[in-house]
């Protein structure tokens, strides 16, 4: 939730590309917004902040000591966005706070519900309510300069007020006859949405349309300026759309406006993770790799022998090359668990992180040498990786007698592939990302004999389990800024590990940086080597 790599770290810092999306803006009529005509839920999904640069890495030593490294550049500052929000908080003053650091909040004019969200909560707005960014030098925003504007939307399918319901925009005032300006409209008659722009002609609207209709779910809509080039590129639904010339939409004074403009419709529905950067983000790297695509698509039926429950568990498999003719076990092998934003069954979302993405799996396939299994689970709660019902921050916990279907389906599923008889029992590893992070830490809890190493990112464990642990090599990632899932649910398992006795666990927290920590870790250097170096 949320889009990073300098190069690798902006990719997904912007993570997770672009949805279907259609808006310009019709600028002919001037009807202020009134009352919705209707309202529409969201569905969840995980995620918060990210920011900040330096991780601290603690290593449990074998005499139990633990040390600080020296911090680790994760993310070059000046690629970090100046505006951050993530809707997840709505603090004293109606404010949505700037978790980039730079004071950039949101103000909404009446205190709209917090509903679940792309990536934890998101702000949905309904008839005469919506959301302001105050105007900042930061916001310059002329034909000279470098920009990325990038929001996540989902829109209930209605509006009110005039048509033309916008989601976002900055810098166009008909009253004040200012047209200095970007943003995203949908067109109330086709449902498309326009990236809407300063005209080059002698109109004063430019509205661009993407290819489909935008439907009640989640899209994302990103806009790339680049002053250098001279271009203004606009994506949608992790697609091209088109590039313009680069434009002037420097209205000084004009606020970013979220849900509406003043003049043209009230946008009725969910906004989530709004980033805005001063710099052209690189989106050559945020399509996913083909070769993750070229990951064999499986299905695995499954009944619990102890519950009796059954579930029909997809994944996808890579097998590295000459695994079919090998003859001995000699082949490492990872088991990925995705999270909560990638639930469903359509054996595609768990391979990539929120439509973006997954690091992790693009370096691995990358090296060859490792078998990879990613399965996918799915609603409802009780066939999750873990049983939680959707209580993301409950942070550390105690192992239910049983654990969900959908994480014994996948136990078994690896230790089918195992007993195969070509993959390295010594080399089994698991890592997952957040509702995943989770799973992580209770398929290792109930299989320490089975795992060599493991990586869980943003999740929680459970420390009454700590001593079967003490042995195995860890590696976790947490930011500390994470409001979802809480950092103590790292720190609980490194302090109960270390009173163990632990030896091989370390621990990499990220200030300032929220739930969305994969980016950073999955980039971290080093971490593909030090994962495929362990050995029980």
């Amino acid at each position: 939730m949320k889009k990073i790599i300098a190069l690798i770290l902006v990719t997904v810092m912007l993570a997770f590309a672009v949805v279907s999306c259609t808006g310009g803006g019709n600028k002919e009529t001037t009807t202020t917004p009134g009352s919705s005509n209707e309202t529409t839920t969201t569905k969840a999904e995980t995620t918060t902040s990210a920011a900040t640069t330096m991780a601290t890495t603690t290593e449990t030593t074998t005499s139990v000591e633990t040390t600080t490294n020296t911090p680790v550049i994760v993310d070059p500052t000046e690629k970090n966005p100046i505006a951050h929000i993530t809707f997840d908080e709505l603090s004293d003053g109606l404010v949505f706070r700037d978790d980039s650091g730079n004071g950039h909040n949101a103000v909404a004019n009446k205190a709209p519900e917090l509903v679940e969200g792309r990536y934890g909560k998101a702000a949905f707005l309904t008839g005469g309510q919506h959301i302001e960014i105050a105007d900042s030098d930061d916001f310059k925003f002329s034909k000279n300069d470098s920009f990325t504007i990038d929001i996540w939307f989902k829109w209930s399918g209605s509006f009110s007020g005039g048509n033309w319901p916008c989601v976002i925009q900055k810098g166009l005032v008909q009253s004040k006859d200012l047209y200095k300006y970007i943003g995203f409209w949908i067109n109330s008659s086709d449902k498309k949405l326009n990236l809407g722009i300063t005209s080059s002609t002698s109109s004063n609207y430019s509205n661009n349309p993407a290819g489909e209709a935008v439907g009640t779910i989640w899209h994302h809509a990103v806009a790339v300026q680049d002053a250098e080039a001279g271009t203004l590129t606009y994506y949608c639904d992790d697609k091209f759309v088109l590039r313009l010339p680069a434009i002037d939409a420097s209205s000084k004074g004009c606020p970013f406006t979220i849900g509406y403009n003043g003049a043209d419709g009230q946008f009725v529905g969910a906004v989530d993770e709004l980033n805005i950067y001063n710099y052209a983000v690189d989106m050559s790297d945020i399509g996913i790799p083909k070769f993750v695509d070229d990951m064999l698509s499986k299905t695995y039926e499954y009944t619990s022998k102890t519950t009796g429950k059954s579930v029909t568990l997809p994944y996808r498999l890579y097998l590295p090359e000459g695994y079919d003719s090998a003859n001995s076990a000699q082949y490492p092998v990872l088991l990925f668990l995705h999270g909560y934003g990638e639930i469903g069954n359509n054996n595609t979302n768990q391979i990539r992180v929120l439509g973006g993405a997954n690091l992790l799996l693009d370096k691995l396939l990358a090296d060859g040498s490792c078998v990879i299994i990613a399965p996918q689970c799915n609603d409802p709660a009780e066939y999750n990786w873990v049983p939680l019902n959707h209580v993301w921050n409950t942070g550390s916990r105690t192992l239910t007698e049983n654990p969900t279907v959908s994480l014994e389906a996948a136990t078994q599923l690896l230790k089918d592939y195992i007993n195969e008889g070509k993959i390295d029992k010594n080399r089994v590893y698991v890592s997952g990302i957040s509702m995943g992070g989770y799973g992580t830490w209770e398929i290792i809890a109930r299989n320490p004999e089975l795992f060599a190493a493991a990586v869980p990112l943003c999740g929680a464990g459970i420390p009454s389990k700590a001593a079967e642990l003490k042995d195995m090599a860890i590696w976790a990632f947490h930011g500390e800024a994470d409001y979802t899932v809480p950092v103590s649910g790292t720190r609980d398992m490194e302090n109960a590990i270390k009173a163990a006795g632990g030896t091989k666990f370390k621990a990499t927290y990220y200030p300032g940086v929220g739930h969305n920590v994969w980016p950073y870790a999955y980039a971290e250097a080093g971490l593909v080597d030090w994962l495929l170096a362990q050995s029980k």
